[in-house]
C-alpha cells in the first residue's frame, strides 16, 4: 500500500488516482554518473575553464518532422500461423502475394506472442500493458479510458507529437455494450471502424467518431477505402491503425475480385463444410485490399512508410489445420496455436531483407516501438520494450516472453524464457514444455524423467515479477512527496508511473516502475526514467537521456556483514522508490589523463567529489545527470521526493541500499525533537600532501579524500547510517558523503555493473 502527499510546491498528474486506500510511500530522485566505462565528465575549476559540452543524440535517431516515417500498423483477426504463408508449418494456406512481398522486402517474426483473443492483444498493443496491468484480461472487458494509449503518448511527446494519429477498424475494446464514443473516449483521434464483432461482412454497423451508420459494402473494401481517404487527407507524418476483421467469423464468400478460389459457391452448405478455404479466402481478399492500399501511395510516401502487419491470436479450432497445431491448441488457449502469431515488418528503416527473426517479441511490445520508430527517445515503457534494434540486426531484446487469460475454458498464465516454456492453470496445474523443439507442445516435460525443477523455478520467478503488482492503471507518482516509513521493501509492491520533462531537450517521458515480490527479495524493474522533471541545469547534460530496462534485487531480510564493504565503481549504491539509482562516485582522479574520465582503480587518490561545488560537476537540480548509456542516476543528495525542510514530521523511506538496508531522508525522532541526522565526516584542517600525485592547496573538499570520518562527531556511523527504534537505515545528508559511505551488508549482485 502506497501513501502519497502531495507537495504544495508541485503539480500533481492525476490527482484523483491518489486514493487514500493507499498506504506506501513513493520517492523521487535524481542521480548521477559513476559509469564504470571511463565517462564521468568533470572540470575541475581549479585546473580547467569549464567548457559547454555539445549534446549528442545518441538514439540513432536522425528524423526531423519532414523526414518522420509514416507508420501502418495492421491487425488481422484470427490469423494464427498455421494461415499464414510467410511461414512453413502448414501446406494448406492462403495465397498472398502482397503480405509476401512484405516479408521479401523485410523482416519475419518466428517467436512473436500476443494473447489468444483479440480484446485482450488490442488492449495489450494500445496501452503497452500485459492484461494484469491493464485490466483487459478476458473479452469482452472494457479498456479503462483513463489509460494513457498509444495515440496520446504519440501527442504528449514533443518528439512525436507531430504526429496525426487514426484508428480504423475492430474496436472491441469497449465491453459488452460499447458506447459510440469509447474510441475517442480513449485518446484516438480519428475512428471509423465497427465497435464489435461482425455478423454479416456486407451488412455492419460503423461507427466514425462517435456516429454510427449501417453500411452494405464489403467490411474488408471498406475500411481500406476509409483509410486510404483519410491517408490522403493528412500533410505531416501519420500513425495508423488498420485493424481488419478478416478473417474472423462469419465464414464468407469475399468478392470474386479479391480472391482466387473459384470452386467456392458461398451457400451454407459449402461454407459448413469448407470452412477453411472461406476463412484462407477472407485473408485472400484482406490481402487484396492491403495491396491496394499500398498502391494507393504516391512512390516518396510508399518509400517514407514502415509497414507493421500482425495477428492478434491464433487460429480458432473450427479450422485450424490440426497437421500444425492440436485443436484445443487454438484461439483461446496459452498453447503456442493460440498465442503465437504472425508479425512481419517492411519498409523505411527496414535494413533486413527476406530474413527471420527468432528474437522473442510480444504484443505489448508494438507501443514502444511504434513511439521509437516515430522519433521518441523512450524505448522501455510499461510492459513494453521496443524490438526497433531488430530492424537493422538480429538482436534479443528481451529475455523471456508472457502472456495471460481469463474465459470459461482457459484461465491461467504462461512464460517463456529461452527454450521452456511454463503454463499454469488457475487450479495451480503446470505444464511444461521445450517450444523450440516442440512447437505443437506434445511433450508435458513435468510428466517425464526430465529434470525440470531449476527452471520450473526460473520461470515461475519471472511470471511472479510480472503478475506481483495491482491490477489497474498504474499510480500516478509525478512530483509526489512520500511518506511511508516501512523498513519493509515488499510494503512498496505496486506499480508505478509518472509524465516528466526533459527541460533543456524540451522531451517528455514517461516513467515505469514496478515492485513485486518474492520469497526472499523485492524485484524492482525500472526504465530510470525519474517521477520529476530534470536536465534543467545551465548546461545541457553531455549524454541525453534515454529509458532503460533495469532490474535491482533488494534481499527482505538484511544483516551486518562482518565488516563493512567499500563503494566502488563497480557496484551500483542504491534504488529509490522512483526507480532511479544511486551512483555516488565519480571516475575522475586528480593527476590521470585530463581528471575527467579513466579513475576506475579504486586505489587510485584524490578522486573528486562531483557533489562538491568546486569539482565543476554538471548535474540538474536534483544531483543528477545521465550516463553515456542514457541512464539517469543520482551523484548526491536527492531531494524531490521527500519534504527538505523541517515541518515537524519524520522523513520517509525513499529507497533501498544494495545490501538491503534503507535509505531515509533527513529528519528523525531524537528523543521527542525532529531534526536532521547530522554525518560524522568533516573536511580534513591544513594543506594535502605536494608529493607526486598529489594536487596540492588546501584541504576543502574538491576530492572525497579531503573529508575523514570521526567516530561520534555526528549521529551517523561511517557508512552514514544509525539504528532508531530497531531499524537500521542509511540517511540522507546535505553534506559528504550524502547518501551513504559504505554497506553495512552485502550488495546483491544485481548491483554489480
Amino acid at each position: 500500500m502506497l501513501i502519497v502527499k502531495l507537495s504544495p510546491l508541485l503539480s500533481c498528474n492525476s490527482m484523483y488516482k491518489l486514493l487514500p486506500l493507499f498506504s506506501v510511500l513513493l520517492l523521487i530522485g535524481c542521480g548521477g554518473s559513476g559509469s564504470s566505462d571511463d565517462s564521468e565528465v568533470i572540470t575541475p575549476v581549479v585546473d580547467t575553464p569549464v567548457v559547454d559540452t555539445p549534446v549528442v543524440d545518441d538514439t540513432g535517431n536522425d528524423e526531423t518532422p519532414s523526414t518522420s516515417p509514416n507508420i501502418l500498423f495492421i491487425l488481422s483477426d484470427d490469423q494464427g500461423l498455421d494461415a499464414s504463408a510467410q511461414y512453413s508449418y502448414s501446406t494448406d494456406l492462403p495465397n498472398t502475394e502482397n503480405l509476401n512481398n512484405l516479408a521479401e522486402q523485410g523482416i519475419t517474426y518466428t517467436n512473436a506472442w500476443a494473447t489468444p483473443a483479440c480484446t485482450t492483444t488490442r488492449a495489450s498493443i494500445l496501452t503497452g500493458k500485459h492484461g494484469i496491468n491493464s485490466g483487459v484480461t478476458y473479452v469482452p472487458a472494457q479498456l479503462d479510458p483513463s489509460l494513457q494509449t498509444l495515440p496520446e503518448y504519440l501527442k504528449a511527446d514533443i518528439a512525436t507529437s507531430h504526429y496525426q494519429s487514426a484508428v480504423f477498424g475492430k474496436w472491441h475494446l469497449g465491453g459488452a455494450q460499447s458506447a459510440a464514443s469509447h474510441p475517442n473516449d480513449s485518446g484516438v483521434e480519428h475512428y471509423a471502424g465497427n465497435l464489435g464483432n461482425l455478423n454479416d461482412y456486407y451488412n455492419w454497423e460503423l461507427t466514425v467518431n462517435g456516429q454510427t451508420s449501417t453500411v452494405n459494402e464489403y467490411h474488408t473494401t471498406k475500411l481500406t477505402d476509409l483509410a486510404i481517404d483519410w491517408i490522403a487527407e493528412q500533410s505531416t507524418p501519420w500513425f495508423v491503425w488498420l485493424a481488419y476483421s478478416a478473417p474472423h467469423s462469419p465464414f464468407h464468400l469475399p468478392p470474386a475480385s479479391l480472391h482466387n478460389r473459384s470452386d467456392l459457391t458461398g451457400n451454407e452448405a459449402d461454407i459448413n463444410a469448407n470452412k477453411r478455404d472461406y476463412y484462407l479466402a477472407a485473408i485472400e481478399a484482406m490481402d487484396s485490399e492491403i495491396g491496394r492500399l499500398i498502391a494507393s501511395l504516391p512512390a516518396d510516401e510508399q518509400d517514407n512508410t514502415i509497414i507493421i502487419f500482425m495477428g492478434d491470436n491464433g487460429t480458432p479450432k473450427l479450422v485450424i489445420d490440426t497437421s500444425v497445431f492440436d485443436k484445443e491448441h487454438a484461439k483461446g488457449s496459452l498453447y503456442e496455436g493460440g498465442i503465437r502469431v504472425p508479425l512481419l515488418i517492411s519498409g523505411k528503416g527496414v535494413h533486413r531483407y527476406n530474413e527471420f527473426e527468432g528474437a522473442l517479441v510480444n504484443s505489448v511490445d508494438l507501443f514502444a516501438t511504434i513511439v521509437e520508430l516515430a522519433g521518441s527517445n523512450t524505448s522501455n515503457v510499461f510492459d513494453s520494450q521496443s524490438f526497433v534494434k531488430t530492424l537493422t540486426s538480429n538482436e534479443q531484446v528481451r529475455n523471456y516472453n508472457y502472456s495471460e487469460f481469463e474465459s470459461d475454458t482457459t484461465t491461467g498464465w504462461v512464460v517463456r524464457d529461452g527454450d521452456y516454456k511454463l503454463i499454469e492453470f488457475a487450479n495451480g496445474d503446470q505444464q511444461l514444455f521445450d517450444v523450440e523443439n516442440d512447437l505443437a507442445e506434445t511433450n508435458d516435460l513435468l510428466l517425464t524423467a526430465f529434470e525440470s525443477h531449476d527452471i520450473v523455478h526460473a520461470l515461475e520467478d519471472i511470471a511472479s515479477s510480472v503478475r506481483n503488482t495491482t491490477t489497474g492503471p498504474a499510480l500516478d507518482i509525478t512530483n509526489q512527496i512520500f511518506e511511508n516509513r516501512s523498513a519493509n521493501c515488499s510494503a512498496y509492491v505496486e506499480r508505478y508511473s509518472s509524465n516528466v520533462l526533459d527541460v533543456n531537450n524540451s522531451t517528455v517521458f514517461a516513467g515505469d516502475l514496478v515492485i513485486s515480490t518474492t520469497a526472499e527479495k523485492c524485484i524492482f524493474n525500472t526504465n530510470a526514467i525519474p517521477n520529476h522533471d530534470f536536465n534543467d541545469g545551465d548546461r545541457s547534460f553531455p549524454n541525453n537521456v534515454t529509458a532503460q530496462n533495469d532490474t535491482f534485487e533488494i534481499t527482505n531480510n538484511p544483516s551486518f556483514a562482518s565488516t563493512a564493504t567499500d563503494i566502488s565503481l563497480q557496484v551500483d549504491n542504491a534504488i529509490l522508490l522512483n526507480g532511479v539509482k544511486v551512483d555516488l562516485l565519480a571516475a575522475g582522479c586528480f593527476g590521470v589523463g585530463n581528471g575527467k574520465v579513466g579513475c576506475n582503480d579504486m586505489s587510485q587518490p584524490w578522486r573528486y567529489d562531483p557533489m562538491s561545488p568546486l569539482s565543476g560537476f554538471s548535474v540538474d537540480s536534483h544531483n543528477a545527470h545521465a550516463q553515456p548509456d542514457g541512464t539517469y542516476h543520482y551523484h548526491g543528495t536527492p531531494n524531490a521526493f521527500y519534504q527538505a525542510e523541517n515541518n515537524g514530521n519524520t522523513s520517509p523511506v525513499v529507497g533501498f541500499a544494495a545490501d538491503g538496508f534503507p535509505i531515509l531522508g533527513p529528519f528523525f525522532d531524537d528523543n521527542g525533537t525532529v531534526r536532521k541526522a547530522l554525518p560524522s565526516y568533516q573536511v580534513k584542517s591544513g594543506v594535502r600532501p605536494t608529493t607526486s600525485g598529489s594536487p596540492g592547496g588546501n584541504y576543502d573538499g574538491t576530492y572525497r579524500d579531503d573529508n575523514e570520518y570521526v567516530e561520534g562527531l555526528g549521529d551517523l556511523d561511517e557508512c552514514n547510517g544509525m539504528t532508531v527504534d530497531g531499524v537500521y537505515g542509511y540517511y540522507i545528508t546535505d553534506g559528504f558523503p550524502y547518501v551513504l559511505g559504505c554497506f553495512k551488508g552485502s550488495p546483491d549482485a544485481s548491483f554489480y555493473k
